[in-house]
């Protein structure tokens, strides 16, 4: 039974770790893991907030998005006006 009360606990201070070396799929794996593992109160919320902290800025990805088809319009219309000159 001791195991697997430090299970989450092990999971978590790995992620901890993951997460301090740039490792965010791993961070995010062994938090997720910790949280399978029916953790305690504080492991849950620490589990959590590494989870939020490493979840994907969506709308960053929308504007860089938007960015990148207006630059890709932008160089269409240059070729297209220097191609009728």
């Amino acid at each position: 039974m001791k195991s697997s009360d430090s299970e989450p606990a092990d999971a978590l201070r790995r992620a901890q770790l993951a997460l301090t070396s740039g490792d965010v799929v791993s961070a995010r794996h062994l938090a997720e893991k910790a949280l399978a593992a029916n953790p305690r109160e504080k492991e849950v919320a620490e589990a959590r907030d590494i989870l939020s902290r490493t979840d994907v800025a969506w709308p960053l990805l929308v504007y860089g998005a938007v960015a990148a088809v207006c630059f890709i319009l932008l160089v269409l219309v240059a070729v297209l006006r220097s191609g009728h000159t």
